[in-house]
């Protein structure tokens, strides 16, 4: 991830309901079971970079990859290029504003704020969205990441589906060109592993996880 994705989350709606089950060919959800990432783009009118969601499963429940992904200040520790991650306002307990600063080679660091709001997506689901509250040079980015129960056939274990979803309108007159494009998405698939990969390497650890999966209850209870 870098200045060309802004990849880690913000947030903005509360998200209600079951998740909705994503409609993914034979073919794609083979691809998931082997450890592949799917990914899915849409062209829009507002930027020159597609929106992009990747599905990628993940060993891990959904309570531990979600509890894992709303560390945020944990983020500087896998998420690619993130030299910084940082806690800045705390609006209520589903929501959170974090700093971060992102290596970009050959140009100055990308510094920018999203807000983060974490809700329930049904009885074991989560969901994370954001929003783009400053930055450097991008104008806009807006996203969601749904943490729902998914066996995986190949392997007959239960585990997380991610659903990370990414929609950027860069701010740099050089966006437009084909192989900062390119590397966008790809850097968008790079977080959504590394988060997956994550949840499943800290899932054991105690008692680090204990205190996560609290804070993650804590910050949807009545």
């Amino acid at each position: 991830m870098s200045r060309l994705a802004l990849a880690v989350c913000g947030a903005g709606l509360l998200a209600s309901g079951p998740p909705p089950s994503p409609e993914l060919s034979a073919a794609q959800r083979d691809s998931l079971d082997r450890g592949d990432l799917v990914i899915l783009s849409e062209q829009r009118p507002t930027s020159p970079w597609p929106a992009v969601t990747v599905y990628v499963f993940s060993d891990a429940t959904p309570d531990e990859a979600a509890a894992v992904f709303t560390d945020y200040e944990d983020h500087v520790n896998y998420v690619p290029a993130a030299t910084k991650s940082r806690i800045s306002r705390v609006i209520d307990r589903s929501t959170m504003e974090v700093d971060y600063t992102i290596a970009v080679p050959l140009l100055p660091d990308e510094n920018y704020t999203v807000r983060d709001r974490i809700s329930r997506a049904g009885a074991d689901a989560w969901r994370v969205d954001w929003m783009l509250v400053r930055a450097s040079s991008t104008r806009a980015t807006v996203g969601h990441a749904i943490f729902s129960p998914y066996v995986n056939r190949r392997t007959k274990r239960t585990g997380t589906l991610l659903e990370y979803h990414n929609f950027v309108t860069p701010g740099s007159r050089l966006a437009g060109l084909p192989f900062i494009r390119s590397r966008s998405i790809q850097q968008i698939g790079e977080t959504a592993r590394a988060l997956a990969r994550q949840a499943e390497v800290e899932r054991g650890r105690e008692p680090e996880m204990r205190r996560r999966l609290m804070a993650l209850k804590n910050a949807v209870a009545p």
